[in-house]
């Protein structure tokens, strides 16, 4: 199924696919998150403002049992990052989602990434119940994850951040 995204400031119809995320992405992802709000979003207090190879160097040695994807079209342009994150048995949990360039949010690239990770995690890793987290107040992430089928949950989870508390919302769906 394809849609349509920004690319060189021309509408592309494209298919999208998944590659699995390694150190020869870093670039692109510090390349999308140019400001530190962008950076909060996308990973809350898990990284300092610059991104830098550095820092993801070590996360990804951090955890290595997370299932890391970049989104890219049919010509390996990248689109998306995101996560897959193993929880209880058949369960886990969406991280780190975001859509790389800023003009290509908003239009429903990420309700098609979220479908491809989701149907990865239940024929690949046998995912029957996935989670995420968002930020209180991340409006067009929240509209996102719920035209995808997530629902929100109970949960009482706050962080701070530069002196402010932060709701953090939980989500969920089965697969």
């Amino acid at each position: 199924m394809g849609f349509f995204y920004q690319k060189d400031k021309v509408q592309v119809k494209i298919v999208m696919k998944l590659i699995p995320f390694d150190s020869s992405h870093y670039q692109t992802l510090i390349h999308w998150v140019k400001e530190p709000e962008t950076l909060f979003k996308f990973a809350g207090i898990g990284f300092a403002y610059p991104l830098t190879n550095e820092q993801l160097i070590e996360y990804f040695s951090k955890y290595p049992g997370r299932k890391c994807y970049l989104a890219v079209d049919d010509q390996d342009y990248a689109i998306a990052y995101g996560e897959i994150i193993p929880q209880e048995e058949f369960s886990a949990r969406l991280g780190h989602l975001i859509i790389g360039e800023s003009q290509n949010r908003g239009k429903g690239v990420g309700q098609k990434f979220i479908a491809i990770l989701n149907k990865l995690a239940k024929n690949e890793y046998q995912i029957q119940q996935m989670d995420l987290f968002v930020l209180d107040g991340n409006m067009p992430a929240i509209h996102c994850y719920t035209k995808c089928g997530f629902k929100l949950i109970e949960n009482d989870f706050s962080i701070n951040y530069e002196g402010n508390s932060f709701q953090i919302l939980k989500m969920s769906m089965t697969l």
